[in-house]
C-alpha cells in the first residue's frame, strides 16, 4: 500500500494536464481532480509553485 504524503512535502506532477509542474501538498483528500472531475478519487491539493492550486490523485505525483 502506498503511503500518503503529509503536507509540505514537494512534489512534481507526473501524468495529466498539469505534467512537470512543481509544487507542495498542502492536505490529502478524497474528492474530484483537475483532470478527472467526474470522478472522486483519494489524492491531494496542492499549491504549484508557479501560484496557482490544484487537485491531483496520488497517481499523478512523486516526491522530489
Amino acid at each position: 500500500m502506498r503511503q500518503g504524503l503529509t503536507r509540505g512535502t514537494r512534489i512534481r506532477i507526473i501524468s495529466g494536464s498539469r505534467r512537470g509542474k512543481t509544487g507542495t501538498v498542502d492536505s490529502a483528500v478524497f474528492q474530484r481532480t483537475v483532470d478527472h472531475p467526474d470522478e472522486l478519487h483519494h489524492g491531494y491539493h496542492v499549491f504549484l509553485d508557479n501560484g496557482g492550486v490544484v487537485t491531483v490523485r496520488r497517481e499523478q505525483v512523486r516526491t522530489e
